[in-house]
């Protein structure tokens, strides 16, 4: 998405969901289904940008209501179970324009002409407000080179304003003035505001003299002093630059996903994926110090689950960003010992704190690797495999009994059930058989990796004899296991590891243990589910009688793990229409989507403290791309690996980033053939493992490859029901094809 001019930008068409128009006090939405609209217009919604270095949070009218950056951070002995590190950041807004028209000038945060506001790519949000003879765009972007390499510690505010009347016009813009404080009050840092692209500005204004028809495009840049160092950074390319720079980051990130006939989980993908992005905090330097719940609020505390989670995707959609989250998490897995105590409990930290939490680095080093193949990455830093094997052979003391099973206090805030918690006892399974390897293919370690490879195996066997019982639709994994055999059989809204068990390859999408427990998790026989929300309340927040939390958001994608066919999952009471119900107009996801019953926003539950869900987002990022799409990449063995399910639509992915490798696929069926068509847009050669599902009760009568009969092997499968046939093809660099299975 390159464009000619910023005209041509904001005159861009966007997709059909995530736009809101507001005039005379009523309101239209693209995402009507969306149980936020009747609430249009509130405060509390917010479209997010930034680069990691800043995050701004704009309003419905355009305004900048927040523009925040980041410092550094450091240990803190906190209250709450999930946080151990703290991080510095400045908050300053709000930051608005104002308009002079002849003698009268207007405020355009305060005026109540009528707007649309969207989102430019599904991505930037973007204002138009329609004026006595105006009309004003307002666009918010955090300028990042397309390679990821430049991030400016700014934000470029710029407007666009159009005569519209049949008249000349004569008047100024006034940008956004520069803020001496934050939010508090606190004079430590300052903001700088100044205009880009040469813009005359006299005396804090842009005069104008404007004939019918035409524009005038004002960029106004948005810094932490030193401004004036920051703006030159910014001021080495002009602001359309920058525009087609940032949309091909995230273009670079996120290709360009379509599927026609249920657009919303594409749409959500993309907004999913942001809020991952948004996340992330770096200090001015580039270096990472943190992340947020997700893309609103910035705040100090780092939730260190939530950051596993939003970092998830982004190991295979954004690598390069996860070198860096890597290296962050090395040290900072483990909490410290501390004094409070939680619960009853004392936070005193340690590997068994928080198994899920210990293991972080450890799993993202082998994901990260298993995607890439990138062994440069681990010879430059041979800290994190030995940090790896010390985090590994720390919890192998921490066994207690019988089975190769490891004790966990605690998922984040919530507790994990169980003397053997399912959820913490998979993460471990999965560092063990991902550091496996890395030491045999990076370090030679043969003695090892055998070693760690034989704890995985003995590990898998314990949690599929130790944590299965006979639940209410059959065999099901449990949310955790004690020591004389009984069972947790209730799920907690934040146990998302059990979630993702087909995403880490446990097992597979259709096993009928998991397959029992996500949907039965997502029904009464679950002490923690809600009918009044469908959705599972985190157990953290029980007993809590102020505010009643009913709702946990990442508890709705353990639903969508439980799909099996298009009404499942986007049919009236599909587990993606649940979602869709309660996402927000702008795309974004709330921790706690729901109050006493009635839809609301974490921020005002939790009185201006919890934001949006960067947890879930990443869940779902993961969950949809691996399973739903069924699309994943192994970066060693250069294999792309592909078994389409999408039950509600075709699809069509161009561009897509998976690990080290990029690719379109495009997946079509019909009643009689299903199509698979592939193209290689790598330099190397790589071989595409297929794994096709015909329609229901059916066989293939023949498989060919680019229209010819195909002469390779293949095996049958099963997925539910349904026969499967697996297939392997070279796809050779540059080049692309087209296997189809007919019944």
């Amino acid at each position: 998405m390159t464009f000619d001019s910023i005209e041509q930008a904001l005159a861009r068409p966007t997709n059909d969901l995530f736009w809101v128009e507001y005039a005379n006090g009523k309101a239209l939405c693209g995402h009507a289904d969306s149980f936020y609209a009747p609430e249009i217009p509130d405060k509390y919604l917010v479209y997010d940008v930034g680069n990691n270095k800043v995050l701004a949070n704009v309003e419905l009218n355009g305004t900048v209501q927040r523009f925040s950056f980041y410092r550094g951070c450091y240990p803190s002995d906190s209250l709450a179970p999930g946080i151990w590190w703290f991080k510095d950041h400045s908050e300053f807004g709000p930051f608005r324009f104002h308009l002079r028209l002849g003698d009268e000038t207007f405020d355009l945060a305060e005026t109540d002409w009528p707007l649309r506001t969207d989102l430019l790519g599904n991505i930037l949000p973007r204002t138009t407000l329609t004026g006595p003879g105006v009309a004003v765009t307002l666009i918010s972007y955090a300028p990042i080179s397309a390679d990821g390499a430049e991030r400016p510690r700014a934000l470029i505010y710029g407007l666009m304003l159009r005569n519209t009347s049949d008249e000349p016009i004569t008047g100024a813009v006034i940008p956004p003035k520069s803020q001496s404080s934050d939010e508090a009050g606190a004079p430590v840092h300052e903001t700088f505001t100044a205009v880009l692209d040469g813009v005359a500005c006299h005396d804090g204004e842009v005069p104008f003299e404007l004939m019918p028809g035409e524009t005038l495009w004002t960029p106004a840049v948005i810094t932490p002093v030193p401004g004036q160092v920051n703006v030159a950074d910014v001021a080495k390319r002009t602001a359309l630059d920058w525009l087609n720079e940032t949309l091909g980051y995230f273009h670079n990130m996120l290709g360009e996903l379509s599927m026609p006939a249920d657009p919303f989980p594409a749409a959500f993908f993309e907004r999913s994926m942001l809020e991952c992005f948004l996340a992330i905090a770096m200090d001015e330097s580039g270096e990472m110090v943190g992340a947020n719940w997700s893309g609103f609020p910035s705040t100090m505390q780092i939730w260190q689950k939530d950051l596993y989670h939003s970092c998830a995707p982004l190991g295979v959609h954004e690598p390069e960003l996860m070198q860096q989250i890597i290296l962050w998490f090395l040290y900072r897995s483990v909490r410290h010992k501390g004094d409070k105590i939680y619960g009853g409990y004392h936070l005193d930290g340690g590997v068994s704190f928080s198994l899920t939490n210990t293991l972080t680095p450890v799993v993202q080093a082998g994901a990260y690797y298993e995607a890439t193949g990138n062994r440069a990455f681990f010879e430059a830093h041979p800290e994190v495999m030995a940090r790896s094997c010390e985090l590994l052979e720390a919890v192998l003391e921490t066994r207690e009994g019988e089975p190769v099973l490891f004790p966990s206090m605690w998922l984040s805030d919530g507790p994990s059930r169980g003397d053997y918690n399912t959820g913490s006892n998979v993460v471990a399974w999965l560092a063990f058989n991902l550091t496996a390897v890395l030491v045999d293919d990076i370090a030679g370690d043969a003695a090892l990796a055998a070693r760690y490879r034989d704890i995985a195996d003995r590990i898998h066997a314990d949690i599929d004899t130790w944590c299965i019982t006979d639940g209410p639709l059959g065999p099901q994994y449990t949310e955790g296991a004690f020591k004389d055999g009984t069972h947790e059989t209730h799920h907690d809204g934040e146990e998302t590891d059990t979630t993702l068990m087909p995403h880490y390859g446990y097992c597979a999408y259709d096993n009928t243990a998991h397959q029992n427990h996500a949907r039965v998790a997502m029904t009464e026989d679950n002490t923690w589910y809600r009918q009044c929300s469908r959705g599972i309340k985190d157990s953290t927040w029980l007993e809590d009688p102020d505010p009643p939390i009913e709702a946990t958001y990442p508890g709705y994608m353990t639903g969508l793990a439980g799909v099996a066919n298009a009404e499942e999952m986007s049919g009236p009471d599909g587990a993606m229409t649940i979602i869709r119900q309660r996402t927000d107009v702008d795309g974004s996801i709330w921790w706690w989507p729901f109050c006493d019953g009635h839809i609301s926003r974490a921020y005002e539950i939790h009185g201006g403290v919890v934001g949006k869900s960067g947890w879930a987002a990443g869940v779902y990022a993961c969950h949809f791309v691996s399973q739903i799409l069924g699309l994943s990449y192994h970066g060693p063995s250069r294999t792309l690996r592909w078994r389409p399910f999408s039950p509600t639509s075709n699809f069509t992915w161009t561009d897509c980033r998976l690990g080290a490798g990029r690719f379109s696929a495009d997946f079509t069926r019909d009643d009689t053939t299903t199509r698979c068509s592939i193209t290689n847009h790598n330099d190397h050669d790589v071989t595409a493992e297929l794994e096709i599902i015909l329609p229901d009760g059916a066989t293939a009568a023949s498989i060919q490859l680019d229209g010819q009969s195909f002469d390779g092997s293949t095996e049958a499968g099963t997925f539910f029901e349904a026969t499967t046939v697996k297939l392997s093809v070279g796809v050779p660099a540059g080049t692309g094809c087209t296997i189809e299975a007919i019944c």
